[in-house]
């Protein structure tokens, strides 16, 4: 027995995609937004280390700066080649 999909039914995309406290990154171009950020680990123009509290996040790349560092995070620009992720 096939099911009917009722196709005029639409999704709707959630209001809050993430849970407010939990560490979110989102990355645009050439920049790496980093919200739920605790502390700069490490800081050069080729890597940049962050702690989230239980996970860190190593940016590899080139020409790597912060741009903009909050209470909430910090947004990350550069020539991004790679990230690792850890905890």
């Amino acid at each position: 027995m096939m099911k009917k999909i009722n196709v005029k039914e639409k999704l709707k995309p959630k209001d809050f995609d993430y849970f407010f406290g939990k560490p979110r990154i989102e990355m645009s171009g050439s920049e790496c937004l980093v919200d739920g950020l605790q502390s700069i680990v490490e800081y050069s123009d080729t890597k940049i280390i962050v702690s989230l509290g239980s996970q860190i996040i190593t940016f590899f790349g080139d020409d790597l700066h912060i741009n903009s560092f909050t209470r909430e995070g910090a947004v990350v620009e550069g020539n991004i080649i790679s990230m690792e992720f850890s905890s």
